[in-house]
């Protein structure tokens, strides 16, 4: 019997569902797997605690009271790192040793994707979270209010914080219970820096109505929770949970606290007397430096970028501070002979006086060791983690791959007995000038250390002494034996319990009048439990049903009992699981695409563009060997630029015109997943894809291998490939045309081999050499098809055939690198050549990449050198034998032009065959026929850009971080309003008058701004070696038959090749 509903095969979609949802699944867990695979591989040299298979070691911390001390025995079992594994797919290194933190922070590697992205929803992207370009503005733009002369009018307000918080505690003693240390000094270092950064008196200790604080707790205590369910860190599983919704929740009071202190801000600026005011200061504070900051396109912070610094300043300033004051407090009451030293020295300093005023924090010199020693074994802070850019190798040897966290546990660091002596013990003297002169640099972490240290580390200290010297003028602490603090690590280092102490008056003061009406305040730590109902599934009975007259109906008998053994089947339950699964997860897959093409679609809404399909966007319009022609034809409809969908989810923003390239170039913008990811395989991350500090790195490092006195020695080995291409191409003029770009290809890998690498390939004339040349067409035709096909995700392009046909080609490509990148080896093992090579005044660009060390005296990684050698090796020879093949096109099509350049180089060369360095520079109206054709062919016939922070162009149109833009160069180079007659060829553009007049970022060949191509004199240089001596023997002229068809694979090549007809001069 067939289930059937509106005549459809109920049955029959059900198993197609079933067959969907199992292969989901089961990519799933391949992807899974892999990615186990990988962390076991990466952290196969670190020995820690045994796992299990599920929850890896999440269950031995179940009771968070004992995490610290469970880690702290692990520390001493396994020395200097061990892992610590959240689940069967997320590791941490966790770092126990300061040389192997030195090692980590020495670096400017980004913070980790797993913990700190949980923070997101809460305190945004700011300082804490932002890595790269964009962190480096922020940290430059907020230095200045942590300078001195800021600080210094601070102490009256940190002191008078302090003092709300002091008569109420005088308020709570009355009874002799001991008071819960905690909350008050929450509220307290809140009230502070409120006043302190944001210039704002919320009067929070006192108003009952505050709810930030409780907020932060729970905040915090919901992000330690994901991390340790690892289902959690799914973001569509995590919203849809009742912790998911609650977060939610307490993120809105979160964010309300810090949008009202903003708005009032904002208010009060408005007031020109007070923004008067305001500009006539020395130094801004914090809030005032963000709302006043202007970036170098005269435009500010963006709101979301505000209310990052904001929640990130609000949170870590007052929550960390409170955490550090709370257990220095209970230090000193736990050891009263140090907190009545403490009280003599501040007596002393005093004398007379009540408050603190900044001449006195510098005095406070055994406070100071105190509060030092506290920070060491209770940092505020106990642990910070990085993920890693690129490899890196430990003092003893052991290394950890590119991608990999390490985590720093400052806890451990801080108690470990091969550092400090007796680490368990309250003991001040650590932090004496002698003892500390003798203790390695990274012993002592409570700010962390290296660029991405605390940047508020004075503000912090100079509150705590603060409070610690009012405390104690007025308190004698003492423990509370029944009631001792349970350590448990929050994000910040908290205890369960809270922290409780006796306080016992020591002389009277007078009470602030807001203390005066103050009531005892009750802790409210409320804990949210949720519970999942089960419900008991009851096993259906089949029953065989008999018609009339008691007989069985045979077909109905024959149906009813193969549902019932279908249903009876194991795999039945199987089954139906599987599409239970499956559905859920396709709806949240769905859900998600819809709010990500909801956010883009808002984001261009400013942005006019061609009707697109919801599916496959603007695919299906575009015909391969008419896209450039047709992104100029929309450019001409949609000025400046319009968008371009890839498919549902993925769009760009075309960019054809030079002002707006102008806004994009000019920034350090990294480049945009798509397509640059998909070359990661091939190339790696080298100087094409790398961004951020590692980017600045190797740039600095290559930038010597383009000097002109290395260029210089490379134009007669220019000549020297040229020649040989033009030796077999005497042998074509018999033919009836040459098809031109795989003989120029090879031309330009043998010329790049031997300039760059100092490899003699004889790729032109061996037989089966041109393997790499065929590797690189077809992975630039893979990729084309991939980015036009939008298959994004690697784990089906993986599975499918032409992703087999990418690895494989991948292959060659390494083949060929790996060869030369060995061979080089091999040759710089012997003594007397290595001599020879470090003599150079300039090396070359392979032994730059070999003799490179880094600060720590670490060569590049093999990774990193492939990856290099590979970009290079692609784009020095291909790109390049792009621009040769199309200028000589250009100059067949314009016979004139191809005689003038002839007649020109002839002048200079005179009886010479051969082209000079001194000749380069006198082709003037060469280097113009040159620049005409990479105008109208430019080999790389766009860019992409991913934006790290929102930008707005000249004419007022905005796009938010996280956006896509395509530069089209080819757009850009014929553009009517730029460029007069764009489709005609024409040199005497280039000429200086001629170009004086013209845009900056009207011609890019070779891209601008800090991302420029490094290699572009190279190219330049080659391309006119090139010209001079093919002129110098043939005469050029098109094959009618065969004109050639545009078609952009990374390059700008033609479908059917480049065909000319040769003749032979002499």
């Amino acid at each position: 019997m067939k289930l059937s509903w509106l005549g459809v095969d109920v049955s029959r979609v059900l198993h197609l569902v079933a067959v969907f949802c199992l292969t989901c699944v089961l990519l799933k867990a391949i992807q899974l797997y892999h990615r186990r695979r990988e962390l076991l591989r990466a952290l196969a040299e670190f020995p820690g605690h045994p796992t299990h298979w599920l929850f890896g070691h999440v269950h031995e911390f179940l009771k968070m009271e004992e995490a610290l001390d469970k880690e702290e025995i692990w520390a001493q079992k396994y020395l200097y790192a061990h892992p610590i594994w959240f689940g069967s797919f997320s590791a941490f290194l966790v770092v126990t040793d300061p040389d192997y933190a030195k090692v980590v922070l020495a670096r400017g590697d980004p913070k980790d994707n797993i913990s700190y992205k949980h923070l997101v929803p809460w305190i945004g992207k700011g300082l804490l979270i932002l890595h790269g370009p964009k962190w480096h503005q922020h940290r430059k733009l907020l230095t200045p209010g942590f300078h001195y002369d800021v600080l210094k009018p601070y102490v009256a307000l940190m002191a008078e914080s302090t003092n709300v918080m002091l008569d109420k505690w005088e308020q709570l003693i009355t009874d002799g219970k001991p008071v819960e240390l905690f909350e008050h000094v929450s509220l307290m270092t809140l009230d502070s820096i409120m006043k302190c950064a944001f210039s704002c008196h919320s009067n929070c200790q006192t108003n009952r109505k505050n709810t930030y604080i409780q907020a932060v707790y729970d905040l915090c205590h919901m992000v330690h929770q994901r991390l340790r369910i690892f289902p959690y860190h799914n973001d569509i599983i995590y919203w849809l949970s009742p912790h998911g919704y609650q977060f939610r929740k307490v993120c809105q009071l979160a964010h309300d606290h810090t949008d009202k202190v903003i708005h009032e801000r904002k208010e009060s600026l408005k007031d020109e007397r007070e923004f008067e005011k305001i500009q006539k200061k020395r130094h801004l504070d914090f809030l005032d430096i963000l709302l006043c900051a202007k970036d170098e396109n005269g435009a500010g912070l963006s709101d979301e970028d505000l209310r990052a610094e904001v929640d990130t300043f609000m949170f870590e300033g007052h929550d960390t501070t409170a955490s550090g004051i709370s257990w220095l407090l209970y230090c000193l009451a736990s050891h009263p002979e140090h907190q009545a030293r403490c009280r003599e020295e501040i007596q002393g300093i005093l004398g007379d006086r009540e408050t603190l005023q900044w001449e006195d924090l510098g005095k406070m010199t055994y406070s100071t060791m105190c509060i030092r020693e506290s920070l060491r074994l209770y940092p505020p802070v106990p642990g910070v983690s990085r993920q890693l850019s690129k490899p890196i190798t430990f003092p003893d040897g052991r290394t950890l791959p590119e991608g990999s966290i390490a985590a720093i546990s400052i806890y451990l660091i801080h108690r470990n007995p091969a550092v400090w002596k007796d680490p368990s013990v309250f003991d001040p003297l650590r932090f004496s000038p002698e003892n500390i002169s003798g203790r390695h640099s990274h012993a002592f972490l409570p700010f962390s250390a290296g660029m991405r240290n605390c940047i508020g580390q004075q503000f912090a200290m100079n509150e705590m002494k603060v409070a610690l010297a009012l405390t104690l003028l007025r308190f004698e602490l003492s423990p509370d034996p029944a009631q001792p603090p349970c350590k448990i690590p929050q994000i910040i280092l908290r205890s369960k319990n809270g922290i409780h102490l006796y306080l016992k008056k020591i002389r009277c003061y007078k009470l602030l009048p807001a203390a005066l009406h103050q009531a005892q305040l009750q802790q409210s730590r409320r804990e949210r439990i949720f519970t999942c109902a089960r419900l008991p599934v009851r096993p259906r009975r089949g029953r065989s049903r008999r018609g009339a007259g008691g007989k069985r109906h045979p077909g109905r008998r024959a149906s009813m009992a193969s549902l019932l053994d279908n249903i009876a089947r194991p795999s039945a339950v199987v089954l139906q699981l599987s599409v239970v699964l499956g559905v859920i997860f396709i709806v949240l897959k769905v859900a998600q695409f819809y709010q990500e093409r909801k956010k883009l679609i808002k984001a261009l809404e400013a942005f006019p563009g061609p009707p697109k399909h919801w599916l496959y966007g603007h695919n299906h319009l575009i015909i391969s060997d008419k896209i450039l022609h047709q992104v100029v034809s929309w450019g001409e409809k949609y000025p400046y630029a319009f968008p371009r969908w890839f498919g549902p989810v993925l769009p760009s923003l075309i960019i054809h015109h030079p002002e707006y390239a102008k806004s994009i170039l000019g920034r350090t913008d990294p480049k945009a997943n798509v397509p640059y990811e998909f070359l990661v395989p091939w190339i790696g991350k080298g100087l094409l894809i790398l961004d951020g500090p590692k980017w600045f790195q190797h740039r600095k490092m290559l930038t010597p291998a383009f000097h002109y006195d290395v260029l210089k020695s490379y134009v007669s080995l220019m000549s020297e490939s040229v020649k040989v291409m033009l030796d077999k191409w005497e042998k074509y003029t018999e033919r009836k045309s040459v098809e031109l770009f795989q003989d120029v290809s090879l031309m330009t890998l043998d010329s790049i081999m031997k300039c760059a690498f100092s490899y003699n390939a004889n790729c032109q004339t061996q037989s089966n050499s041109d393997y790499y040349i065929r590797a690189v067409y077809d992975l630039s035709c893979l990729l084309s098809n991939r980015i036009q096909t939008f298959s994004y995700k690697d784990i089906f392009y993986d599975l499918t055939r032409k992703g087999r046909e990418f690895r494989d080609a991948c292959k060659l490509a390494h083949m060929h690198t790996d060869k030369v990148i060995n061979e080089r080896k091999m040759l710089l093992s012997n003594e007397k050549e290595l001599d020879k090579i470090q003599k150079k005044r300039h090396l070359d660009f392979l032994d730059i990449l070999l003799c490179t060390k880094d600060e720590n005296g670490v060569g590049l990684s093999d990774e990193d050198l492939r990856a290099e050698v590979d970009t290079f090796m692609f784009e020095g020879h291909d790109t390049t034998a792009s621009g040769i093949s199309w200028l000589f096109y250009c100059l067949s099509l314009h016979p004139e032009y191809q005689q003038r350049c002839r007649e020109e180089i002839q002048g200079i060369l005179g009886d010479r065959d051969t082209v000079e360095w001194d000749d380069l520079g006198k082709m003037t109206y060469t280097t113009m026929c040159v620049k005409e054709s990479l105008r109208l062919f430019p080999p790389v016939p766009a860019v992409s850009r991913y934006l790290s922070k929102p930008i707005t162009f000249s004419d007022g149109r905005s796009l938010p971080a996280g956006c896509q833009v395509g530069l089209s160069v080819f757009a850009i180079h014929r553009n009517r309003d730029v460029w007069e007659d764009p489709e005609i060829y024409d040199p005497l553009r280039f000429s200086p008058e001629n170009s004086a007049q013209r845009h900056s970022h009207a011609f890019l060949p070779f891209s601008a701004g800090s991302r420029n191509c490094i290699g572009q004199q190279f190219a330049m240089n080659e391309m006119k070696v090139a010209l001079a001596l093919t002129l110098l023997r043939f005469e050029l002229c098109p094959d009618p038959s065969k004109p050639p068809t545009l078609i952009p694979q990374l390059v700008l090549r033609s479908s059917n090749g480049i065909h000319l007809h040769l003749k032979k001069i002499r």
